[in-house]
């Protein structure tokens, strides 16, 4: 089949999406809801928009985690219909991106089982709330949340992208050092696929693609600098480790120098105002309950991320402004997609359990 022209694709993408983020923008559905007086009110709201599967499940059930189960499949479904506008390799993105959902999915299913098998708690509720249907690949959920072991889990896998992070673990290895260090190597293996996607684009949508995901790496390694090189007080070369090899932050003589004190001496907002002076502006919201100033590592974390959130929204105001035949406004609208269905979960769940407005808007950024 013939290729169809890139400027017709991203054309028919464009009006698709814009009309879309329009109508989005237009319902003012998240500010309608954050008004709800409960959540009764906020329900009735879903019920006239997009989501009025969600309505419908809270009312044969009332259970807010049936509730969020719908919400990512809302956000599944979203990928699949983005994916059948575009073909060749801005397609393998967003498939790609699709993945990260399954991967979060298998990371939440391996922890059932982890729980289960090694730390002997019972999962059954927990297990119901787990998300079962296929996604990208044939994966076989209720098996692995039942598996007896790990050579049973590493069985299910076979023949999945995970199969190579899964087999070069053991179940000593697991039980000695938990799933932290699993987790880990296969969030490295999605991001090393993502770059080598980037470097098969056009070269005008794999600029577009860098300029957001790099940011994106560079502050996800920022966190993990300050979190376990400073709060946690892990040695240089663990974390080190533990960094994506890519963007400003990894191979900078900043970081270098930052992992080479004691723990105890890094300081870690010096560290995070070499690469981002904006950062010592950002007033931290108490988004986890109470925050003291006896907690400097949590006040970092919590500093780093709310950047990376207003970062990453001025990163996709700029792309929503820019040049509409690129793979940057699909980029655009799956973020504020992703910060809709988020914005409606933590809302949903901030008025069950009574919390005001101001609240809960403090929690949503």
């Amino acid at each position: 089949m013939r290729s169809r022209n890139p400027v017709d694709v991203y054309g028919f993408i464009n009006a698709k999406l814009r009309a879309r983020i329009g109508k989005m923008r237009q319902d003012r559905l998240v500010e309608n809801l954050l008004k709800a007086p409960t959540l009764v009110d906020a329900v009735a709201l879903l019920r006239d928009s997009p989501y009025r599967q969600v309505a419908e499940v809270y009312d044969r059930t009332g259970d807010l985690q049936q509730m969020e189960l719908v919400l990512l499949h809302t956000e599944i479904e979203m990928h699949r219909l983005v994916t059948k506008y575009l073909e060749g390799r801005p397609a393998t993105l967003v498939d790609h991106l699709l993945a990260k959902i399954e991967l979060d999915n298998l990371k939440n299913t391996i922890r059932l089982w982890y729980s289960s098998i090694v730390r002997r708690r019972p999962i059954r509720f927990r297990s119901e709330y787990l998300f079962k249907e296929r996604i990208l690949g044939p994966i076989n959920w209720v098996g692995l949340i039942n598996a007896t072991g790990w050579e049973e889990v590493q069985h299910l896998l076979e023949g999945t992208d995970y199969q190579a992070v899964i087999d070069s673990f053991t179940m000593q290895v697991i039980e000695d050092e938990g799933l932290f260090v699993v987790e880990s190597a296969l969030d490295r293996a999605w991001y090393v696929r993502l770059m080598e996607i980037l470097n098969t684009l056009s070269p005008r949508d794999g600029e577009v693609a860098r300029s957001i995901f790099l940011v994106e790496i560079d502050l996800r390694n920022l966190t993990t600098l300050v979190r376990y090189g400073r709060y946690y007080q892990m040695d240089g070369p663990s974390v080190s480790a533990l960094l994506l090899p890519w963007g400003r932050v990894a191979t900078s003589k900043e970081s270098t120098h930052y992992l080479a004190q004691p723990p105890a001496e890094r300081d870690a907002l010096l560290l995070i105002n070499r690469f981002y002076s904006g950062l010592d502006e950002v007033a931290v919201t108490q988004k986890r309950g109470s925050v003291h100033s006896d907690e400097p590592g949590v006040l970092e974390n919590l500093k780093i991320e709310e950047y990376l959130a207003q970062r990453r929204a001025e990163l996709y105001q700029k792309i929503l402004g820019g040049d509409p035949f690129t793979i940057g406004l699909v980029l655009a609208y799956f973020f504020l997609f992703k910060e809709e269905t988020a914005t409606i979960k933590a809302t949903i769940n901030g008025k069950y359990y009574g919390y005001s407005e101001e609240y809960i808007r403090g929690v949503v950024g």
